[in-house]
């Protein structure tokens, strides 16, 4: 999922009316990765006192975030995280202009080819399609999955360290359980097993981390009882895995 990503980021308390005309960003990002590690970041941020500095952190979007803060001049709060190199870790990773208010001649940019998808959440539930195919779908097909254009699976991901709902990010470790079976009292998991392996579905919870669902998986054409000759199955291969998207 590397690439540039953009997120616009605003000041909203709602009993400050200067929230209308100032303290609107954006973010540019060498990655959506980066820019979910940055969100993630700032819920961490405190004061002095121990306070969290943001009080309010909200995404609409992945593209679109809502704040507000404790900081003065909370107009420039995004600036002032940089300049104190705050988050050391994403001085390479991010850069942001200050858009347009009603002091200043600024432009308001408006990028093109805005990421379409849905928000990385843990517990949520998504089909997982081919980037570059995307008529291709995961398919749970009994105690394999295969890749289908006909069929598909929606799948629950769920962050193993973290029993709220959280933005998911690169090392986060989760499960993938198909939620056709979500209802069985066992539980059903889907496991990528050693490198060449075709994933299974089944009752072992095994661990993932996000980001291989992404790079990790590529396809096999092979012939296996129970299934047509030629089918399509998804296999562990981290080093040479085809392009995923969660939708």
């Amino acid at each position: 999922m590397s690439g540039i990503f953009y997120v616009y980021i605003k000041y909203a308390r709602e009993t400050d009316t200067k929230r209308a005309d100032w303290g609107r960003h954006l973010l540019t990002f060498e990655s959506r990765w980066a820019a979910d590690e940055l969100f993630r970041g700032l819920q961490t941020l405190k004061n002095a006192a121990g306070a969290n500095r943001y009080s309010k952190l909200q995404r609409v979007n992945p593209q679109l975030w809502y704040y507000d803060t404790i900081d003065g001049d909370p107009w420039w709060t995004i600036i002032y995280v940089q300049r104190e190199n705050a988050l050391p870790e994403f001085n390479y990773k991010l850069m942001s202009v200050i858009l347009g208010d009603a002091d200043s001649g600024r432009n308001w940019p408006v990028f093109s080819n805005p990421t379409i998808g849905p928000d990385w959440i843990s517990s949520k539930n998504f089909y997982i399609r081919n980037r570059r195919q995307p008529d291709l779908y995961w398919y749970r097909d009994s105690g394999r999955i295969v890749v289908s254009t006909t069929r598909r699976t929606k799948f629950r991901i769920k962050d193993v360290d973290y029993d709220k709902e959280r933005v998911l990010i690169r090392n986060d470790k989760v499960t993938i359980e198909p939620v056709d079976g979500l209802g069985d009292t066992a539980g059903y998991y889907v496991a990528k097993g050693a490198e060449g392996q075709k994933l299974s579905v089944g009752l072992v919870k095994e661990t993932w981390r996000f980001s291989e669902l992404f790079d990790g998986i590529g396809v096999t054409w092979s012939t296996e009882e129970g299934f047509v000759t030629g089918t399509q199955f998804a296999t562990n291969a981290p080093d040479a895995g085809d392009e995923w998207e969660l939708c």
